[in-house]
């Protein structure tokens, strides 16, 4: 195994680590992936393999928003809930980040998500436990979302590793 090698698949591993971040690991895995055959002159990768990795990406990427969206929606957040839902996730992990790299970002985004359903339910002049069950929802997709997201993170990182390594 040389020092291509070695960085590319440090870097594999620091994209399952970035979704705690709310860096899009997918992303990373593909970004890590198209630099590893531009260093080696796509010895191991095609064209095809790379589509793939990206298209995979990305559907990893909206299954984790379909799932927040439909969590919230089950549990009767408004259209505008769930997308100031999605909205104060993706706000909540990147100020959190601000203060502590991985514990704000991950709080952060649960943070994110329970203050933006909250707050625009009640704006909407919801009932507080309309609110709070639109709010539990949110949540619980968020769970589920992140959930979903590390599974194809990993998933994603082990088709890499396989193709870089075999």
């Amino acid at each position: 195994m040389d020092i291509i090698q070695i960085f590319f698949l440090a870097m594999l591993a620091f994209s399952i680590v970035s979704i705690f971040f709310s860096i899009p690991g997918n992303f990373v895995v593909f970004l890590n992936t198209l630099l590893y055959g531009i260093a080696t002159n796509f010895e191991n990768m095609t064209f095809w393999f790379l589509v793939l990795i990206f298209f995979l990406a990305l559907v990893i990427e909206l299954i984790e928003y379909l799932i927040i969206a439909f969590g919230a929606r089950q549990f009767g957040a408004s259209k505008l809930g769930v997308v100031m839902a999605i909205f104060g996730g993706i706000i909540g992990s990147i100020s959190g980040f601000s203060f502590s790299p991985v514990l704000g970002a991950l709080l952060g985004g649960f943070l994110g998500v329970i203050l933006g359903t909250l707050v625009i339910e009640l704006v909407r002049g919801r009932h507080i436990t309309e609110a709070l069950k639109a709010t539990q929802g949110a949540l619980l997709g968020r769970v589920g979302g992140l959930s979903i997201k590390a599974i194809g993170t990993v998933t994603l990182v082990v088709i890499v590793a396989h193709r870089l390594l075999f």
